[in-house]
């Protein structure tokens, strides 16, 4: 005798939700909106709809903005989110600084501002130096952490600098000591999210790529979606293997020059990026390739392109643009935040 499994039922609580949720979201994109819209929009009853935005207007989630100019019949209601009902938090934690930036609903930022590198001390000073904006915004509703590390499910597991942060669970730590939701980010997955939520092309295929202090890492975005592998290991492009013996982190590393601001890399160094731009070229043939203008000038960036025209047909190769690094991995950062922002559930 076979027995189907019966998938639970919504509960009233779980539609509440949902319906929530859909409001948040279609407010976010339309900036405002009556509840006929919104119930038109959603494809949700109007009764139900409007039973949920009162709820959110007593809470203080939603503002009332006034009435619609008459077409004729009722003059109806338009609503708008309060933009600081709820704050997100984005930090990301580099060798030298954390860097910290609160925002609110419509991504205005309310503050930014560097604070000491404490990656070296461990999660316990990590968690020691965000409590003091938590204490200080109360209304952050959502907390989204950049690490210069490979992550799986909020657990850091290769990490080569930071020994103290090896195969730990960062994400439920904070939880934990916070009670606010968490995501624990690899810098380049941020960085190359916040770079298509910027660039307005929703299938977009890009790779970021990183030289910096922690060794080189790379994002990867396939037609719109963050590529993090079978063991979330994708990006780690200094173990790409580049003659006998040496790896492209080898010989980044013969001549430290190319991590520097804008500082020309020697020649076996621009043969290694340009055969690493013409793998991407090969396998994933993507829109663009970005690069942190932080690492490299516009002048290697045109001798990356002539030479990996060498190994590539120039017609396949993708389009290479220096991008302001941190503008777009606080961005990314931001967006996670946002998205976590929308599933809260703790307004309910």
């Amino acid at each position: 005798m076979s027995h189907t499994r019966k998938e639970a039922l919504p509960t009233p609580q779980s539609m509440k939700f949902a319906v929530r949720r859909a409001l948040r979201s279609s407010l976010l994109e339309l900036g405002s909106g009556t509840k006929a819209e919104l119930s038109e929009r959603l494809g949700i009853s109007f009764p139900t709809v409007s039973k949920v935005v009162e709820l959110m207007v007593q809470e203080g989630e939603v503002n009332l903005l006034g009435l619609d100019e008459s077409s004729g019949g009722r003059r109806a209601n338009r609503y708008a989110f309060n933009p600081d009902y709820m704050l997100g938090l984005a930090v990301y934690y580099e060798k030298e600084q954390s860097v910290y930036t609160v925002f609110n609903w419509n991504g205005d930022l309310l503050e930014r501002k560097a604070e000491d590198g404490i990656l070296h001390h461990g999660p316990e000073a990590l968690a020691s130096q965000m409590a003091n904006w938590t204490r200080r915004y109360p209304e952050i509703r959502s907390i989204a952490v950049g690490m210069p590390a490979a992550v799986r499910d909020g657990i850091i597991f290769h990490v080569p600098s930071y020994g103290t942060f090896q195969d730990y669970n960062l994400q439920s730590y904070l939880e934990d000591l916070f009670s606010i939701p968490v995501i624990v980010e690899n810098d380049m997955n941020a960085a190359v999210l916040g770079y298509h939520n910027l660039c307005g092309s929703e299938e977009a295929s890009l790779v970021y790529v990183y030289l910096g202090h922690n060794g080189p890492g790379a994002g990867l975005l396939i037609n719109g979606n963050v590529v993090r592998g079978r063991s979330f290991f994708t990006g780690e492009i200094g173990f790409v293997p580049m003659s006998e013996g040496s790896n492209f982190q080898d010989i980044l590393e013969r001549n430290r020059s190319v991590m520097s601001s804008l500082i020309e890399p020697d020649q076996e160094q621009i043969d290694a990026l340009s055969r690493l731009s013409a793998a991407f070229a090969a396998i994933l043939n993507p829109d663009a390739i970005l690069w942190c203008e932080h690492n490299l000038s516009p002048a290697a960036l045109l001798s990356i392109q002539e030479r990996a025209s060498a190994y590539v047909p120039e017609r396949h190769l993708p389009e290479m643009l220096l991008r302001d690094w941190e503008h777009d991995y606080l961005a990314g950062l931001q967006r996670i935040a946002l998205d976590m922002m929308i599933s809260d559930t703790s307004a309910m």
